[in-house]
């Protein structure tokens, strides 16, 4: 282990030595472990060349065409199960990590909704593999949709938890090599990174009425203006209701949130 460590170390690569560890003792994605480390010396994300990666204390199946979980993203999770969630929309599901989690945290049930085919496929492999299947009901759709919210409002949901895609334009172009093998549509929030959020609070400002909980991620030094956006787009009833933020490890304001009776 202490080769691999160290022809990662010269590769630059952070961590080299946790990563070793990891590339020696969870190998699951069915290649020898000299081509997994020639692969990640040429920049593709450790996680996919497992094949698999731990979110929340869970598996998850991880690939091209998936965005890989992270554990500032459990922070959705933290702040979901300290309202007893029945049913939640998770929304931009992906690998499906937050609802997943929260189904088998809580025993809720969850609606999944997320766009992309190669993402599905993932979103679907991880309910069989976290046994929730009885759970956690996909729905496949673009959620700035017209179509897609119809379909959405049928369920009878109280909370929402959604992390989208927020980065800007500048931080797409100084992404650490392994990122920018991830797909883009989970990363990529227009120019100045708030797109999706201007779209989505205004199409959903009569859905987010019927929520209890809503709580979606957001970038490094985005929270404040996402807290306004969400009054200036007049979501009904909001006007009475704190809109909170919360920190991740690191201190950077990263879930914007409201609770509502």
């Amino acid at each position: 282990m202490d080769n691999i460590a160290n022809r990662l170390k010269q590769a630059g690569i952070e961590n080299a030595a946790r990563e070793a560890d990891w590339i020696v003792r969870y190998n699951t994605g069915g290649m020898t472990v000299d081509e997994i480390v020639k692969r990640r010396i040429g920049g593709e994300p450790l996680q996919y060349l497992l094949g698999e990666w731990e979110f929340y204390g869970y598996p998850f199946k991880v690939g091209k065409g998936v965005l890989i979980p992270r554990p500032e993203t459990e922070l959705l999770v933290d702040l979901a199960k300290k309202h007893n969630p029945e049913t939640v929309l998770d929304l931009c599901a992906g690998t499906g990590c937050v609802g997943i989690a929260l189904a088998k945290e809580t025993g809720c049930n969850v609606i999944a909704a997320e766009k992309s085919e190669a993402a599905i496929t993932y979103l679907k492999t991880n309910i069989s593999l976290n046994k929730v299947e009885g759970q956690v009901k996909v729905i496949q759709g673009d959620i700035l949709d017209a179509d897609t919210i119809k379909r959405l409002s049928t369920f009878d949901y109280r909370h929402i938890v959604i992390n989208p895609p927020y980065l800007n334009q500048k931080e797409m172009q100084t992404l650490q090599k392994e990122v920018t093998h991830e797909p883009k549509i989970a990363l990529y929030g227009g120019e100045d990174g708030f797109d999706f959020y201007r779209a989505f609070f205004a199409l959903w400002k009569y859905m987010l009425k019927r929520s209890r909980l809503f709580a979606c991620e957001v970038g490094d030094g985005q929270a404040e203006a996402v807290c306004r956006l969400m009054k200036d787009k007049g979501i009904p009833g909001l006007a009475k209701v704190e809109i909170s933020t919360k920190k991740d490890f690191n201190g950077i304001k990263r879930i914007v949130h409201f609770c509502q009776n």
